[in-house]
């Protein structure tokens, strides 16, 4: 019986002494956890976001992502469209890295030229510049072909279909055209891209042909679409915001506003060309 009083006694002891160690380090444990916890939630979102690999972007943003969705692409397609259009930019980016150097020269061969007015030296830094934009816009174009190339025909149509429509939408935009009109409009401009993509050769002829399909689309939207009201809401005298905002359309460069129009912005001059 006494063996196992003492027995009894003796945990109880052991306890005793224990108890304030366990506590302590209990007690130890949680601040620590605490600390680094608080320690996570006051760590600058920039640092975490640089601790964290970033995700490439793709390249199927803005117009190519529009053009994804009107075109109704395949898998298979977008892989291939993302693909050209990583080929074109690292192309770009080389050509720019090569030339960088030989850009900046030219310019300041051009500026000493005009500063002493040696029109000769002029003459031939221009055509050294020009020489750099052809091979640039051959770069671009060779390029811009591939890209095309992913669609099949009848998407080709459709979507030259919907940048006639959409530049059509934005030209008629006061007459506020309703849904019907709207679907109107996408059939014709449908038809006049078909009309245009059956089109030959890229020559001048070839630009007056599609600027007569281009003049003959508009025109039926005017007569076979367009209310009488909408006509005079669109003939109603323009605001004088409204001048300011239509002569800086007219200033812009032609290329800006076909790539307003025409679907994808054409790539900036490398190094200010």
């Amino acid at each position: 019986m006494r063996h196992w009083k003492g027995l009894v006694l003796g945990l109880a002891l052991a306890l005793l002494v224990a108890g304030p160690v366990l506590a302590q380090e209990e007690g130890t444990e949680k601040p620590a956890k605490a600390e680094k916890a608080e320690k996570a939630a006051k760590e600058p979102k920039a640092e975490k976001a640089a601790k964290e690999p970033k995700a490439e972007k793709s390249a199927l943003r803005g117009e190519y992502a529009i053009m994804v969705s009107e075109c109704q692409m395949t898998d298979v397609q977008k892989e291939q469209l993302e693909a050209a259009l990583k080929a074109k930019s690292d192309a770009l980016a080389a050509w720019e890295e090569a030339n960088k150097a030989k850009i900046e020269d030219l310019k300041k061969q051009q500026a000493d030229a005009k500063e002493k007015g040696d029109k000769e030296a002029q003459k031939r830094v221009g055509d050294e510049t020009k020489a750099l934009k052809e091979q640039l816009s051959a770069l671009e174009a060779e390029h811009g072909a591939k890209i095309a190339a992913v669609l099949t025909s009848e998407q080709c149509q459709m979507w030259e279909g919907f940048k006639l429509y959409r530049a059509l939408m934005g030209r008629y935009a006061k007459a506020e055209l309703d849904e019907g009109q709207k679907a109107k409009v996408r059939g014709l401009a449908n038809e006049a891209a078909k009309k245009m993509l059956a089109v030959e050769g890229a020559g001048k002829e070839a630009e007056q042909a599609k600027d007569k399909i281009e003049q003959e689309l508009k025109g039926s939207v005017e007569n076979d679409v367009l209310t009488a009201e909408q006509k005079e809401k669109l003939n109603a005298p323009k605001a004088p915001k409204e001048k300011a905002e239509e002569k800086a359309e007219e200033k812009a460069p032609k290329e800006e506003k076909a790539g307003e129009e025409g679907g994808e912005k054409p790539a900036e001059a490398p190094a200010e060309l």
